[in-house]
This record gives structure tokens, sequence and C-alpha cells, in this order.
């Protein structure tokens, strides 16, 4: 831990003399190599105690976005109103060392990933509808679902009947509230609630998932993908998204953040996607930050 010991010790001098965005972009670099190696070594908690016992942790802490996936009130990190942080930013009260800090967190290449999902996925939404007179549409684990934000830039039109599926009421009504335009009906379920699901009563143009792939083991990811394409329309498509094991955040949302992601690459999704729909044709790709893969499977209009 020597190496991580220096890391650290320099930001917090960097930090105490100079706050600049890029020291923590710097930091951010550096902590992937720590972690990197802590995952190899099988001492990821020893790196997670050696940064939270840090003077620097303290300052870290002071960011809202960083203090709130470490604090996780609603029980898990990446909550609903943490990500909207990035996706709403407001003219923030927070100003010098604080400020930098936040600023830094919501904008640095993890941040702009999130931004490029969001855009991504009001993209698909969109060409669903574009090719459906009414297009029907499931999200799992819905959160905000501040896609819709993205989808009223690309088009006044309202052809879509969305339904939201999240455990917690609060997004989900958070969402209906915000996008009264279109039809969205709430199911204030787990995800785990479609795997157990014998029958299937509704089928959809378009499955997606945004965020919650990266807390998925195997199995789980696997069963609930077989859940989710069996409910495809015939020429329907399944998203699904997950933060690469070489993404940029890495090491600082494990050491400061205690935000744990089960991260994948395009192989690991390959896998998954064999596993689980063996015969459907699929797409897999990065995002333009490099941060997050995505796997698309297509319901072949003629096995249906």
């Amino acid at each position: 831990m020597d190496r991580l010991k220096a890391v650290l010790t320099e930001a917090h001098e960097r930090l105490s003399s100079e706050p600049e965005l890029g020291v923590i972009e710097w930091l951010a670099t550096e902590l992937s190599t720590s972690f990197d190696q802590a995952v190899t070594d099988g001492d990821v908690e020893e790196f997670q105690s050696f940064c939270r016992s840090h003077p620097l942790s303290q300052i870290l802490l002071m960011d809202p976005y960083a203090r709130r996936a470490f604090e996780k009130p609603r029980g898990y990190a990446g909550d609903a109103v943490m990500l909207d942080y990035i996706y709403r930013p407001s003219s923030s009260s927070l100003n010098g060392l604080a400020g930098v800090i936040h600023q830094a967190t919501t904008t640095l290449p993890n941040a702009k990933s999130i931004l490029w999902r969001r855009d991504y996925l009001a993209n698909l939404i969109n060409s669903t509808m574009l090719s459906r007179e009414q297009a029907e549409v499931l999200s799992v684990a819905s959160g905000h679902m501040r896609e819709l934000d993205g989808l009223r830039d690309i088009t006044t039109d309202t052809n879509v009947r969305f339904t939201a599926l999240d455990q917690d009421a609060d997004s989900i009504a958070e969402a209906k509230t915000t996008y009264k335009e279109y039809i969205i009906s709430g199911e204030t379920k787990s995800f785990a609630s479609l795997i157990r699901e014998r029958a299937v009563t509704k089928r959809y143009d378009l499955v997606y998932s945004a965020g919650l792939f990266d807390y998925l083991q195997d199995s789980t990811a696997v069963a609930l993908i077989k859940a989710m394409f069996s409910r495809l329309q015939p020429g329907g498509v399944l998203s699904i998204a997950n933060f690469t094991r070489d993404s940029h955040g890495r090491g600082f949302m494990a050491g400061f953040m205690d935000w744990c992601l089960i991260y994948r690459n395009e192989e690991d999704l390959r896998s998954l996607a064999d596993a689980a729909c063996p015969k459907a044709s699929h797409r897999i790709f990065r995002d333009q930050p490099r941060n997050v893969v995505y796997l698309e499977l297509f319901a072949d209009r003629n096995e249906q």
C-alpha cells in the first residue's frame, strides 16, 4: 500500500494548495491502478479501508454526490436522486474546495458516460416510436427516467406507452409527475419479479435497463436477460448496459464512495447473451467515452 499512501498524500497536499479539477482527475486515474492491483491480490477491502482512513476522505465527502453514494440513504449507491446531480445539475451553493470536488465528480469521464447513456436510450426509444403506431416500452429499474429529457429534445411525438418497473415508489412518482405528456404505468416491484413470473402477460417493442446489471452476479444477470427477452414483441429490442473493467472512476468510486460495481467488458456481455439467448442475434459496443459496454438483443420476427 506504499504507492497508494503516496498517491493519497500527494492528492491531499495538492487539493489543499491548488483546488483544481485536474487534481481529482489525476487522483481518479492513479486510484484505478491501485484498485486493479487490489482486485488482483484480493485486497479490495484493505484498499477501501486505507482510502477511508486517510484525511483525504473527509475532504472528498464534502461533495454531496460522493457523500450520498457513501451514506446510501435508499440502501444502495447510485440511486435516482444521486444521479440527478449529473442529469440535472443546478447552480450549487458549494464554493471553494467542495465546489471543485463536486464539479469534478459530476463532469469527469464516468459522468459523461451516464449522460451518453441518457441520450442513447432517448434515441433508442425514438427509433422504436418511428417504427410503431403505438410503441410499448418497459424500463427495468427505471429510476427517474431522465432519458425522457433526451426524448423531449428529439421529438414532440408521444406515441409511446411506458411501463416503469422499480422497487422505489418515489422514483416512479417522480417520473410520472415530470413527464406528464407520456403514458407511464408504474409497477413498484423488484426486477426479480420478472424472473419469478411464469406467465408473460404483456410484450413490448423495447425493453431496457440502464444501470441495474452493474450490481448483478452472472447467474442472476442471465436469468433476468431471459425474462426480459421473453417479454419482447417479434421484432423487439432488448438493451442493457454495464460499466467496464477499465472504466475511468472505478478506484475512486470503490475507495471513497463505497460504490462497488460488477464490471464487465465485451466478452463478458457476449457470454451472458450466449447463456441467456443463444439463438438471438445481438450487437455489442462501447459508448463514446469508453466506460460502458452495451448489449442489444433482437427478437427475430420469424422465431416468435
